[in-house]
């Protein structure tokens, strides 16, 4: 094998074992990348649950002095007439 070619392997062989060490990093990492994906899953869901009750606490505030205004008509009569 002449000078060349081998220069070309050795650089090959280290690439491929940089690429190695790369690989077992990235494994080394994955649990932790998994645990903060469930970290951050079930931050998302819980703040997807207060959105929902702000909502409808909001909807519940909006509505409730409708039906006050509505029970009021009711009791005075005055819907009778469009009845």
């Amino acid at each position: 094998m002449d000078e060349t070619t081998r220069n070309e392997l050795d650089k090959l062989l280290g690439r491929i074992s940089d690429l190695k060490e790369r690989v077992v990093s990235l494994e080394a990492q994955q649990p932790h990348i998994n645990a903060a994906l469930v970290r951050i899953e079930g931050s998302v869901e819980k703040l997807a649950n207060r959105i929902g009750k702000a909502l409808w606490a909001v909807i519940a505030i909006v509505l409730t002095p409708l039906a006050g205004l509505l029970i009021k008509a009711i009791a005075s009569g005055a819907l009778a007439r469009f009845l």
